[in-house]
């Protein structure tokens, strides 16, 4: 047995050990936590799968922002000393959520709710086996035909051809979710935009200066991973997860950032990458002898760059927007 034969099962257990552990767990921070272990450890196993791209966007996004989002999530829900924490016919004692326990069944969800989520776990897991059994035996997938068509699709790494020119709208629709999503959180807190947001008190002039100096890295960093992506691991969602970093870093040490921004500059940069590809589908299907997002072959490499630069913004601009809705609770 080889060493990494050895680390590959060791990580498949881990991954295994972690979901069921998430899966069980009753207490809110405790779930989190695992969460971004299990997005960690994930975007390891996309390392051993040569996935760099996959990776790069699991560790930044499903373990770091998205672990920042439930924190401050987590923060906002949970439950405080007083009358209206405490659950009825249980004395003095406040209600805590790691207080659902399954030996508690007054205190958890009813029996029949965990037979029913069974249910459709195990109706999910033998829909998938099945997906998988009908699978072809000895089917080349379309590793082939997308180097056939690499040529023509205007850059140079397989990866960025498939996800903007082959398959555009899976990322034109990343980009709708990412809207809806920050239309729900705006919704939720009632706000019309970030100006409004309580200030956090201002950090420690080492930390306000080593933030002030890293912000042009941060911007170099994503500009670089953009232009990257054109031949190599990179692209618009690597550059977007620095820039919303870089962006998050300012908002917490009380330096200008997306709270600062006017309404419409924020929507504008919010729908950009979103409209981007609107108006290029309309465009492409209103010409003639086109089919829509199909793009020119003479102006494919650099339309697809536009197009990342826009996502780029949009997704910067949309996650730090997210972390600052959410992280509010904390200035409170």
């Amino acid at each position: 047995m080889t060493p990494s034969l050895v680390f590959d099962l060791l990580l498949a257990g881990a991954l295994l050990l972690v979901s069921w552990r998430l899966l069980q767990a009753s207490d809110l921070f405790q779930a989190t936590v695992l969460f971004i272990s299990f997005g960690l450890f994930l975007a390891l196993a996309w390392v051993r799968l040569h996935a760099p791209d996959i990776a790069l966007a699991e560790a930044a996004v499903g373990a770091g922002l998205a672990g920042v989002l439930l924190f401050g999530t987590f923060k906002r829900i949970e439950p405080q000393p007083g009358p209206s924490s405490q659950r009825p016919g249980s004395g003095d004692e406040p209600f805590s959520a790691s207080s659902c326990r399954l030996d508690q069944a007054a205190a958890c969800p009813g029996r029949f709710h965990y037979l029913v989520a069974g249910v459709g776990a195990a109706t999910l897991t033998a829909l998938l086996v099945l997906a998988v059994l009908e699978l072809p035996r000895h089917g080349v997938g379309l590793t082939g035909i997308v180097a056939q068509n690499l040529g023509s699709s205007g850059v140079d790494h397989p990866v960025t051809a498939v996800l903007l020119n082959f398959r555009l709208y899976d990322t034109w629709l990343e980009l709708g979710v990412l809207l809806l999503a920050l239309m729900g959180v705006f919704g939720v807190r009632g706000a019309h935009d970030l100006r409004g947001l309580p200030m956090r008190s201002t950090a420690s002039p080492v930390a306000r200066r080593l933030v002030g100096l890293l912000g042009p890295l941060v911007v170099l960093v994503a500009a670089y991973l953009l232009w990257l992506g054109d031949h190599a691991p990179g692209g618009a969602f690597q550059a977007g997860v620095v820039l919303a970093a870089g962006l998050v870093l300012l908002r917490l040490t009380g330096l200008p950032s997306v709270d600062r921004l006017p309404r419409t500059a924020l929507l504008s940069c919010v729908v950009v990458g979103f409209a981007a590809i609107l108006l290029l589908a309309v465009l492409t299907t209103l010409a003639p002898h086109s089919f829509p997002l199909k793009y020119p072959s003479a102006w494919a490499g650099s339309l697809i760059l536009a197009l990342e630069a826009a996502a780029t913004v949009s997704i910067g601009v949309t996650l730090a927007a997210l972390v600052a809705l959410v992280l509010v609770v904390d200035d409170q």
